[in-house]
């Protein structure tokens, strides 16, 4: 069984560990390195590493909160795979009501609520993909494979298409020994082989840890990152990369003519309008112990009628810079949800992430 080990998961997840200072030692900075406070939109909904130590000592891959995705009344988070229970206080802010451990890893979770099912890209451990698909009947309470590790998936979308039908389509980053190319495939609910949609491949591999891509509200148009060659010793890693998009009825391909500045994975997911992206560029510019500019330019909206990028505060402390990735929206489209860590003072090593939501409402 073939392996895939994940550069972003030592640069992510194990660098530094969760920030569990109380209110009398937070650290002496600068006044003027953190110059503005934390968004008021911003609220946390689930702390990392607060229910799981070991002897004193967070226990990594168990308190994490990588990525999550927020389906009606419920949030389903990795890698430790989870499932939040929400509620709203008044005004609306959504609350963590408790949190139920489902019992596998996963680098990736996505629902179906057609079929109330999870899919997920299991981790055999943690900060390790295999690259296999599997569903998790959330009324039996069972795992079934359904593409094993050969397949190298790295995620998958899924959109209830007007006729009732569903449209899946799941991104690999290739398998040469088994003829495996690199691209989007749509998976067949028959079983092997999977429609190639467009063949990709991306040049960093599965340093991605994620790829990033997603279905308009419509399933008409398939929406994914181009990057480039990851620049060793670089500051910012090499040229910035771009989205485009495949339209599935006829094929055609188009880069959308939106700049991003910082270098490398980017993640975008659709408003439930489709008018509109919240896309995240995960910040490589944290380099040799020098931090630049990693706040308030690394998550965007992009509208899609002219093409315009708002950049997002979504810095979650005010006084260490944040790293905040993998947003997306809630199912009205009125909140996002993210995963923030801390960067470390002292050697500038990423912590573990947490959950904030973000209100949108007034945007």
């Amino acid at each position: 069984m073939k392996k895939v080990f994940l550069f972003l998961a030592s640069a992510i997840l194990f660098l530094a560990a969760c920030d569990t200072s109380g209110p009398g030692t937070e650290p002496e900075e600068p006044e003027e390195f953190f110059p503005a406070p934390v968004n008021n939109s911003i609220n946390l909904l689930r702390i990392c590493c607060d229910d799981v130590f070991n002897e004193g000592m967070p226990v990594y891959g168990q308190g994490d909160y990588h990525m999550s995705e927020w389906s009606p009344g419920e949030v389903y988070t990795v890698i430790r795979l989870r499932k939040l229970m929400l509620d709203e206080q008044e005004g609306g802010t959504p609350v963590n009501m408790g949190e139920q451990y489902i019992g596998s890893n996963a680098m990736y979770v996505t629902k179906s609520l057609t079929e109330n099912k999870l899919y997920t890209v299991q981790a055999e451990e943690y900060g390790e993909s295999i690259g296999w698909l599997a569903t998790y009947d959330l009324v039996s309470k069972t795992f079934t494979t359904i593409r094993d590790s050969t397949y190298n998936i790295s995620s998958i979308r899924i959109r209830e298409l007007s006729d009732g039908s569903l449209l899946k389509v799941y991104y690999s980053y290739g398998n040469e020994d088994a003829g495996l190319e690199a691209g989007y495939y749509r998976l067949s609910e028959t079983g092997p082989p999977d429609e190639l949609l467009l063949a990709h491949e991306n040049p960093n591999g599965s340093r991605e840890t994620i790829n990033g891509f997603d279905l308009s509200p419509d399933g008409s148009t398939l929406l994914y990152p181009i990057h480039h060659a990851f620049v060793q010793g670089s500051a910012y890693g090499g040229p910035p990369p771009e989205l485009a998009t495949l339209h599935l009825e006829t094929g055609a391909t188009q880069t959308l003519p939106v700049e991003f500045n910082l270098q490398q994975f980017l993640w975008a997911r659709y408003h439930p309008g489709g008018e509109k992206l919240v896309v995240s560029n995960y910040p490589r510019n944290i380099v040799d112990i020098e931090v630049r500019s990693i706040d308030l330019d690394s998550m965007y909206i992009v509208d899609l009628n002219d093409f315009s990028r708002t950049p997002l505060d979504t810095r979650t402390n005010t006084h260490f810079f944040t790293v905040d990735i993998f947003p997306d929206w809630n199912p009205d489209g009125d909140y996002l949800i993210y995963s923030s860590a801390n960067v470390s003072r002292r050697d500038f090593g990423i912590g573990t992430y947490s959950i904030y939501t973000m209100d949108m409402t007034e945007d």
